[in-house]
């Protein structure tokens, strides 16, 4: 079971829900098991100071929804509302007992590789590293996705949703930028480590392009499509997209970005990725005349068209996609070259 907190205008509301199979059996839903309301406390009673209880009410409930220790998943669930008094009584014995974290079943990687999502491996990526660069995701440790298996989307949400309460306004937008793996789209040397630095025209409305290609990817929602209007748990990323700048940086980063205003024909100096003209003509799916004569704008439609058949949320292959990313840029420093 896990806590649910939505907003309504300028107020909380709370439910405790928990996963489990849906209609079909394809796919986890979730099950509103209370409606606790807007304020949670009113179902804490005080015996003294520092001792409380559960509603009867709300403790009967559960109990016909689990068979584990009723009072222990609330004092999880509602922690964070019990006096200050009863937290420092039960911190000494919260984690007392619980089960040691062991080795993966050769089932649960099999169920990670299968089932856990691009993206929510991304947000743990940063959660865990804080790294804008991802293109080592995939040296994740797998235990860190034990959390999200048998959990419904919406639970699975919640959870990184709690994870993200440890992120600082001032990274906020950095964050969006990484979960969305915004980078793969400009060339700069610099991108995966100042993203501040670039067209940040560009950099929303690749945003707008990654999070309703999210919106409407079933593999990634379980059930159908996200609707037509932006799903709940997707708004959060745009207001830390649209709500939030990029942190401070150093004396030297500020520097940096002052000698580039000034000086616009200034640019980091760009690796100079090579590809054959095969492999060009593959990914492209093109001849490699046609791309020769193409301009920057136009090698840059087709690259998007291609990324979106190719990216690995949409079915794509990830390797064909990084190849895809190599050839793009490969192309973009031979027109350079050429001017």
């Amino acid at each position: 079971m896990y806590l649910a907190t939505l907003t309504r205008g300028q107020t909380k509301h709370y439910e405790i829900r928990r996963s489990l199979a849906g209609k079909d059996h394809r796919y986890l839903d979730y099950k509103m098991v209370f409606d606790l309301g807007d304020d949670p406390c009113r179902y804490i009673e005080h015996l003294t100071d520092d001792i409380c209880y559960f509603s009867e009410e709300l403790v009967e409930r559960l109990q016909l929804e689990t068979s584990a220790d009723v009072s222990l998943t609330l004092e999880d669930l509602l922690w964070d509302f019990l006096p200050a008094e009863e937290q420092a009584r039960l911190g000494i014995f919260r984690h007392r007992g619980r089960a040691r974290v062991t080795a993966l079943s050769e089932e649960e990687r099999q169920t990670i590789e299968k089932d856990i999502h691009l993206f929510d491996r991304r947000r743990l990526y940063y959660l865990r590293y804080g790294a804008v660069d991802q293109s080592r995701i995939f040296r994740l440790n797998p235990k860190l996705y034990r959390p999200l298996l048998n959990k419904c989307r919406d639970e699975r949400e919640f959870y990184l949703m709690d994870l993200e309460k440890a992120l600082q306004h001032n990274e906020l937008k950095t964050y969006v930028f990484a979960i969305f793996d915004l980078q793969r789209y400009f060339n700069e040397g610099f991108s995966a480590t100042m993203p501040e630095a670039l067209d940040q025209i560009d950099i929303a409305d690749y945003f707008i392009e990654e999070i309703c290609s999210l919106n409407n990817d079933k593999s990634f929602w379980r059930k159908g499509d996200g609707g037509a209007s932006l799903h709940d748990h997707l708004t959060r990323y745009v207001i830390m997209f649209f709500d939030h700048g990029y942190g401070r940086r150093s004396l030297f980063d500020d520097f940096v970005r002052e000698f580039m205003g000034r000086n616009r024909a200034f640019s980091w100096p760009d690796k100079k990725p090579e590809v054959s003209t095969g492999q060009a003509e593959k990914v492209f799916q093109m001849k490699w005349q046609k791309l020769q004569k193409m301009n920057r704008r136009e090698l840059t439609r087709l690259y998007r068209e291609r990324a979106k058949e190719l990216h690995p949320d949409s079915g794509g292959n990830h390797e064909e996609f990084v190849e895809l990313n190599g050839a793009y840029a490969s192309l973009l420093a031979r027109k350079k070259s050429h001017k």
